[in-house]
């Protein structure tokens, strides 16, 4: 299988033909993480960007 070196551009084509391929496969911390990001996300667990600026005095 080759691996897609093309840098990633948006057109009109198929995305599909433009997604690279990472060959270093993630970690087990990392998947562990992103799976407690997904489960934040269907709990609510999140903040708007607006929120996150006015917690932080931002805005």
């Amino acid at each position: 299988m080759d691996l897609n070196t093309r840098t990633f551009s948006r057109s009109a084509c198929s995305r599909s033909k433009n997604i690279g391929i990472d060959p270093v496969p993630l970690s087990q911390k990392t998947i562990q993480r992103i799976e407690e990001a997904k489960k934040d996300i269907r709990d609510g667990n999140v903040y708007t960007l607006k929120e996150l600026k006015a917690e932080l005095g931002l805005e």
